[in-house]
């Protein structure tokens, strides 16, 4: 039996490879123990990750009031823009998602943005416009875009989700796991 005769099928397995691709942890959580990669494994335990206060359920548009201003948030989503910042900082400008029940990734229909920074900049080779991020980090102000005001996000822990279904482990489109800045 040949796909190209039976177009019905080769659709279906198109739609479930994308379902793969979307696929990720459970929850909006990224992982506990993610793939290495040399030189980007930056493990979110240990002390210091004991001792943080647990992320707030709250979307960008209510991490806008003044009682969200030092809220610490877990967030995903596409990066939009990257811009160097003064003082060796590095900015994402993200679109928001959300991920379901079953971990698919989910766009809103109500696009909400905001900016998550860092000290340092992150491997080019692993982010760019349109790699999908999870992040856990603390609400630390607004910033507008387009004429809107959006949360700043100063990002504590990092995560890249992988752009691949399966290929070559080694491509850095193929990269899953928690991303530590270089030296600003």
């Amino acid at each position: 039996m040949l796909l190209h005769r039976h177009p019905q099928i080769a659709a279906a397995l198109c739609a479930a490879a994308l379902l793969a691709a979307c696929h990720t942890p459970a929850s909006h959580e990224a992982p506990a123990t993610p793939r290495a990669a040399a030189g980007t494994d930056r493990k979110p335990d240990g002390p210091a990750a004991a001792s943080r206060p647990q992320a707030v359920d709250l979307s960008p548009a209510q991490a806008l009031s003044s009682q969200a201003l030092g809220a610490r948030v877990r967030w995903s989503g596409g990066i939009n823009a990257i811009d160097a910042r003064e003082g060796g900082r590095q900015c994402f400008t993200m679109l928001h998602a959300t991920f379901d029940a079953r971990g698919v990734l989910q766009w809103p229909r109500d696009a909400q943005q905001f900016v998550a920074c860092g000290a340092g900049g992150y491997d080019r080779n692993l982010v760019a416009p349109y790699t999908l991020l999870s992040l856990e980090g603390r609400v630390t102000g607004q910033d507008v875009l387009l004429g809107k005001p959006v949360p700043v996000i100063e990002i504590e822990t990092l995560y890249r989700h992988s752009d691949c279904v399966q290929g070559s482990e080694q491509s850095p489109e193929c990269y899953s796991g928690y991303l530590q800045p270089g030296k600003p």
